[in-house]
């Protein structure tokens, strides 16, 4: 269990000392399944964001995070997970699929042990993409996420559900995500 300490220092030495970071995630969307997508599929695989927090096994705050996709008609929503656990997701194991789960599979037929699911720090949703000519623009703001890297890591990982049938088709996304490190 983390210990606070309040008196390490003052409230104007501790502002002084956090530092905000923007960080660039490129992920692959859409492409396993060539085209087809539903609401409830998988968007992108577990991605690393690296150097999220700022020392080994340390915090952070997730603040804001800005999607640019490179086609201007991928404007559907979608909920971005943030996870201190690189594991892959794994498909549905009753039905003998013990692979790790591809872009465009169902998240419901997700059986990934409860361990690997732990390592989430919770989600957002992305509901406000317009078509701005070349690419697609969305974002979040003031989201306030408190994120935990794992033990021996400064990465946290990110994976995208989409909440729409909007085609993503092979798509390139940058998450473009603010993080205040303490």
């Amino acid at each position: 269990m983390a210990k606070t300490n309040l008196k390490k220092f003052t409230a104007s030495e501790k502002l002084n000392s956090m530092s905000v970071d923007l960080i660039d995630v490129t992920v692959a969307a859409d492409s396993d399944n060539a085209g087809t997508s539903a609401a409830g599929d998988l968007l992108f695989k577990v991605t690393e964001i690296p150097n999220a927090v700022s020392v080994v096994g340390g915090s952070a705050i997730l603040q804001s995070c800005c999607v640019i996709v490179d086609e201007s008609d991928a404007t559907g929503a979608i909920d971005l997970i943030v996870t201190s656990d690189s594991t892959a997701l794994i498909g549905d194991s009753s039905a003998g699929d013990t692979s790790a789960t591809e872009t465009g599979d169902t998240m419901a037929a997700v059986t990934s042990a409860l361990s690997v699911m732990d390592g989430t720090c919770g989600f957002f949703s992305v509901t406000n993409a317009f078509d701005a000519g070349v690419v697609a623009v969305g974002d979040k703001k003031n989201i306030g996420m408190v994120c935990k890297a794992a033990s021996d890591s400064t990465s946290l990982f990110i994976y995208g559900i989409q909440q729409s049938s909007a085609d993503y088709n092979q798509s390139s996304i940058v998450l473009r995500l603010g993080f205040v490190k303490d």
